[in-house]
């Protein structure tokens, strides 16, 4: 195969990928895309003669598709050399190794048993090294395709956009299995599905009747698949869920530039302004709100100290007594003194009682990388040289503990049954009058890309959080396409823990979002606004993704490392074997 037209086909599949993914023509994304982004991909690695030849081809897939989808990187103040050329550069070393990967098994693989090969002999191993194994190779290649993007998605250096799952936000069916595979399940039907259209389309110019009895297999098991995950889907979808609490929250989306501020201050009389709206909302429909949340990092002097501050700032309207007069818990992204010292502060959710006294925090565990935190910053060679570079020296540190907050909700009355009631006589006549007391809901606040990662979303889960509350800002970002990504890889965790999502922005997408990944209402992006939402609280549940996690990539990376190393083996104890140069020149020698 002509090698500008392996560039061409690498390149071409990145576009595609990137159009199936959420971006600024298709804002959700599309799975049309998805289905057949891969397929100009696996044409070209199918030809490829040498790791060097399928490492680059992967590389340069991944790379493109980076670029075109996540460039609004570029706008994180004076971070693009990192926020964007390193993780673009990352993102292809890891898909030059996936290529390696998925040559492993195909290269050489036939050998020569004769000194002279017959015409026959050389037809035969020629066409085998394009046509065998077909069903193996497909199912090949939608393994590597979700070890790429496990790779990409894990470990400190993680980045979960730019994957093929996110394309399947509009078909709610699809997503329904993340509950058993998370994520990776749909990346396997989609690449599984790329790499039997390929071979359908390779098959045109191929006339043996076994490859084709082998193609339609494939096809076979590619619309099984398909179905599969599609009547799980709709069983899911149809399944009822029954409502056992309600928590009214006022969701102050502020949208304001936070770097474009020299203080907090306008942001707090904004934030203000947006709540005590919303509190009039609910108090117009006779009930109150049981918490107001505003987004990550609206306050930027660090607690408890800034207590003082905040009691007497801004001066016309100080946040602190604010709180105490609306008399609802408050929950504000802000920061939080670790080590006064050692001056460690930690990006946190920072919660106030009704009588606005501070209770608490939850400091951001996963940080982003050389935004929020350098390596190796405790070294004076490299805080010197960062701080050169980009002008900082030093970030946010890793919070400690993960943290669960307790509030008080509305109980669902059970409609199935008749309403009970109980007559404590051990209370006298005053104290019976006394209406019953709320029940209570758990909620963890997962900061800004930390709801994109299973690993932060999971042990709060297990500590029994029945919501996700998201507080995020990504107004840096100046792209509907960026709000779209992250709020698209967030919902997945909603399904995955069969859990409510909300999201509480400064610029979007605030909404709120049920365990089926259904979007129950939001505010649009770029707006100052603000949401009153009554959200959903279900019967928490251990899902199969929830006690098992990532079950599925660790099943699928056993069965590489065996195919691996099976095919070490044999090259170990075959070490003559033809390639399609040898069989060229054999067939011109016996011509």
């Amino acid at each position: 195969m002509n090698v500008f037209f392996q560039v061409f086909c690498a390149i071409f599949s990145g576009i595609l990928t990137f159009l199936a993914i959420p971006n600024e023509i298709f804002h959700f994304g599309s799975p049309l895309f998805a289905m057949a982004a891969l397929v100009p991909l696996y044409i070209a690695s199918r030809e490829a003669k040498s790791y060097k030849n399928v490492a680059a081809l992967f590389a340069l897939d991944a790379f493109t598709t980076h670029m075109l989808s996540s460039f609004w990187l570029a706008n994180f103040k004076d971070f693009a050399i990192f926020t964007l050329g390193a993780s673009a550069f990352g993102t292809a070393c890891i898909g030059a190794m996936a290529g390696c990967l998925f040559f492993a098994p195909f290269k050489n693989p036939q050998r020569i048993f004769r000194k002279k090969i017959s015409r026959q002999m050389i037809s035969i191993q020629c066409a085998s090294l394009s046509q065998e194994n077909i069903n193996f190779r497909v199912l090949y290649f939608a393994c590597t395709r979700v070890v790429y993007e496990w790779a990409k998605s894990t470990g400190f250096l993680a980045y979960p956009w730019g994957t093929l799952s996110m394309s399947a936000f509009r078909t709610k069916a699809l997503m329904q299995s993340a509950d058993i595979f998370g994520v990776y399940g749909i990346t396997f039907l989609f690449a599984f599905i790329s790499g039997t259209l390929a071979e359908t389309i390779l098959s045109l110019r191929v006339e043996k009747k076994s490859a084709k009895k082998e193609i339609r297999h494939c096809q076979l098991c590619a619309i099984t698949l398909l179905a599969c995950f599609v009547i799980y889907g709709a069983f899911r979808l149809g399944q009822e869920r029954k409502v056992l609490k309600t928590l009214n929250a006022v969701l102050v989306q502020q949208n304001r530039d936070p770097w474009a501020d020299k203080d907090d201050s306008e942001s707090i009389r904004t934030s203000i302004e947006l709540t005590e709206k919303g509190i009039k909302e609910f108090a117009d429909e006779g009930t109150r709100p049981d918490i107001v949340v505003w987004s990550e990092a609206v306050l930027h002097s660090s607690f408890p100290n800034a207590y003082i501050k905040y009691s007497v700032r801004p001066k016309d309207r100080p946040l602190i007594p604010f709180i105490k007069e609306s008399n609802v818990p408050f929950l504000i992204g802000g920061s939080f003194t670790l080590d006064k010292k050692r001056g460690k502060h930690a990006n946190s959710a920072l919660i106030f009682d009704k009588e606005g006294i501070f209770r608490g925090y939850y400091g951001k565990t996963h940080l982003v990388p050389f935004a929020e935190v350098i390596p190796g910053a405790e070294y004076p060679l490299v805080s010197a040289f960062m701080k050169k570079v980009v002008k900082i020296s030093n970030g946010w540190f890793p919070g400690n503990e993960f943290t669960l907050f307790e509030l008080e909700a509305d109980a669902v009355e059970d409609k199935g049954n008749p309403p009970s009631k109980i007559i404590d006589l051990s209370q006298d006549a005053a104290s019976a009058q006394k209406p019953p007391e709320r029940t209570k809901v758990r909620i963890s606040t997962p900061i800004c890309f930390e709801d994109a990662f299973p690993d932060i979303c999971g042990p709060f889960h297990k500590l029994g959080a029945e919501v996700f509350l998201n507080i995020t800002d990504d107004s840096w970002s100046k792209t509907a396409s960026a709000e779209y990504q992250h709020f698209v890889v967030a919902a997945f965790r909603a399904i995955e823990y069969r859990t409510t999502l909300v999201r509480s922005t400064n610029s979007g997408l605030t909404a709120v979002v049920d365990p089926t990944g259904r979007i129950l209402d939001s505010i649009p992006l770029f707006e100052k606004s603000y949401l009153c939402a009554r959200i959903p609280i279900y019967k928490w549940q251990e899902t199969v993704y929830s006690r098992y996690t990532n079950w599925f990539v660790h099943l699928i990376l056993i069965f590489m490392a065996f195919i691996c190393v099976r095919a070490a083996l044999r090259a170990k104890n075959n070490p003559r074997r033809t390639t399609l140069r040898e069989c060229i020149r054999a067939a011109l020698n016996e011509i």
